[in-house]
């Protein structure tokens, strides 16, 4: 067994105790165990059944919506060994909240390093087809391989700079806003990093992706999206599900005769984006104006996360706030390289 089978068996045994025997734990006995098994507060609130409001009503007799920050920190002497599970909560819902890459992947994988070799498959329609195989004769075989798609996770953060003489009257509820926008932010990179991947490729150099030219140079025509569409279908094997615009690209979309018919699509009345083809549209702002790309995002690309939201914990307990650091180490890799057609108008 692995280091890290070990280690989630110890996650399942502590989240699995009696709920009395966890609520017995309180402030840094809690903090550390949690620490040491790699446990969020959040993971200890949903094994209790409650949440971190409810909590603090229960054990500190508090109302987050209603209290400052300083009555916080003095309301319970174990009280601050929470406030990092304020912050880090609201940061994650916000990265929650709006963020398109969820619906654009594959999967999300934990990882246990910074550099991941990917496991793939170079498609061969002539190697693989399925075909009658005469008695001890070779049977097409679809290779899985490992080796040359290195991919490098980044560090990606945002810093909170403000000291706590700032932050110390503010209400622990226009806090959780302002983190809130904060982790909205950072979902919006990752939207814009996953953009870019499909665009142009992972991190690995090898996975450009296959580029068809529009029929026009710096213009978009409805025709363009039917001839990627169907050579995602027909040409490549994939089913087309989205499509991915930048802002310009997404008006031309959204102007043509064929997508903007009201006894079609209801845009013009409730602003429900049309469905070109069938596939969702998806406008984002950094996807490159002069790309549009059509995937399967049942197969495209993967993201991988070798850390999750980390905060430098010890600085928010000792309510040290001049610069305090939000970070994720984490990326996207393309799974299969045709499981995605980038039209492009580029003069």
């Amino acid at each position: 067994m692995s280091q890290r089978d070990d280690l989630v068996k110890e996650q399942v045994t502590f989240l699995s105790r009696a709920p009395e025997q966890l609520q017995a734990m309180r402030g840094r006995e809690l903090y550390d165990t949690l620490a040491g098994l790699d446990l969020t507060h959040g993971q200890y609130f949903r094994a209790l059944d409650t949440t971190l409001d409810d909590y603090c009503a229960r054990e500190f007799g508090v109302d987050l919506k209603r209290i400052t920050v300083e009555r916080f920190f003095l309301s319970d002497p174990n009280a601050k060994w929470l406030f990092p599970e304020v912050v880090r909560e609201a940061v994650v819902a916000g990265m929650r909240q709006n963020p398109r890459y969820p619906g654009l992947i594959a999967r999300d994988e934990r990882v246990t390093g910074a550099v991941y070799d990917v496991p793939y498959v170079t498609e061969s329609p002539g190697e693989e087809e399925l075909r009658q195989v005469a008695e001890g004769g070779a049977i097409p075989e679809s290779v899985i391989r490992y080796g040359d798609r290195v991919v490098r996770l980044d560090k990606k953060g945002r810093g909170v700079i403000a000291s706590y003489e700032v932050i110390r009257r503010m209400s622990v509820d226009i806090l959780r806003i302002h983190l809130r926008r904060m982790g909205e932010r950072l979902g919006r990179n990752l939207d814009a990093r996953l953009a870019h991947v499909l665009a142009y490729g992972d991190g690995s150099g090898v996975t450009a992706p296959e580029t068809m030219e529009a029929e026009e140079a710096g213009a978009w025509s409805y025709r363009d999206l039917v001839n990627g569409y169907l050579q995602l279908l027909l040409g490549n094997g994939f089913t087309p599900t989205h499509v991915l615009a930048g802002p310009e690209a997404t008006t031309t979309i959204l102007m043509m005769e064929q997508l903007s018919n009201v006894l079609l699509f209801d845009f013009a009345r409730t602003g429900t984006l049309p469905t070109p083809l069938g596939m969702k549209l998806v406008p984002l702002p950094d996807q490159p104006d002069n790309r549009i790309t059509l995937l399967d995002a049942g197969y495209a690309a993967q993201k991988l996360t070798e850390q999750d939201l980390l905060l430098e914990n010890d600085k928010l307990i000792h309510q040290q706030w001049d610069r305090a650091y939000l970070t994720v180490v984490t990326d996207f890799a393309i799974l299969y390289e045709r499981a995605r057609v980038v039209l492009s108008n580029a003069a």
